[in-house]
């Protein structure tokens, strides 16, 4: 994956600030099917904000270089754990840019024991509601392409799919960033982009126009809708 500086900072945030229209983050929805789980391995984890959603020692957070309250350091496509370790997975804003693909979910498939739960929250693609249109097109500058692995945005099903797991459940909630004013639309963009809502490859003068475009409507009451995806799916 290629990484950005100040991503577990700025995944933390999005997670921590944005709230659907009932004040929910994502972060219930996103722990929700991982009930069951006694152990969850959390890929490129960061500072672990889906930690705090289960007891302790039932997460393990893993990055490829060490970072507070990671539990293990290691590449995704080469697991530090022994077969049937854990009984669930997550990837949190990774699998459009994940590298090595087939290996990934080959070691991810190692690693999660018979009939354990992957679980993979991506940006939604699709567009359903009057102000996503209006968001859309203000962000358009910023979501062309860009993705090292696009499939993993709009047919990220179908990449379940063909890794061999079967997908029990696709679900789609817009949440909302709250943008009171000019600096909290600029700390906006630059979250998005290096949390892997926007692609990586944006330029830095697309992201200040959005950033300028955003700031001339921020104001009390204002929000950012963030359309995210979550995909459930079985070994």
């Amino acid at each position: 994956m290629r990484g950005h500086v100040g991503r577990p900072a700025a995944v933390q945030r999005l997670v921590s600030t944005a709230v659907d229209r009932r004040g929910r983050s994502p972060l219930p929805w996103l722990a929700a099917p991982l009930a069951g789980a006694q152990q969850v391995l959390d890929l490129h984890s960061g500072v672990g904000p889906l930690a705090g959603e289960f007891v302790t020692g039932r997460w393990l957070g893993m990055n490829r270089t060490p970072a507070p309250g990671v539990t293990l350091c290691g590449s995704p496509a080469a697991l530090p754990l022994r077969i049937n370790a854990v009984d669930a997975v997550c990837l949190i804003l990774v699998l459009p840019q994940l590298d090595e693909l087939s290996a990934v979910f080959a070691e991810i498939r190692r690693v999660l024991r018979p009939r354990g739960t992957l679980v993979t929250l991506v940006p939604s693609a699709t567009v359903r509601s009057s102000a996503e249109f209006r968001t859309a097109r203000l962000t358009r500058p910023v979501c062309r392409g860009g993705w090292p692995n696009s499939s993993g945005l709009d047919r990220a099903g179908w990449l379940l799919a063909a890794a061999d797991f079967a997908v029990l459940s696709d679900d789609r909630i817009a949440f909302h960033l709250p943008l009171p004013d000019a600096a909290s639309a600029e700390q906006a963009v630059d979250d998005l982009h290096a949390a892997g809502v926007w692609p990586p490859a944006s330029s830095a003068d697309a992201r200040h126009d959005v950033a300028s475009r955003l700031a001339g409507i921020a104001g009390p009451g204002r929000t950012l809708p963030i359309p995210l995806r979550r995909l459930v799916a079985r070994r």
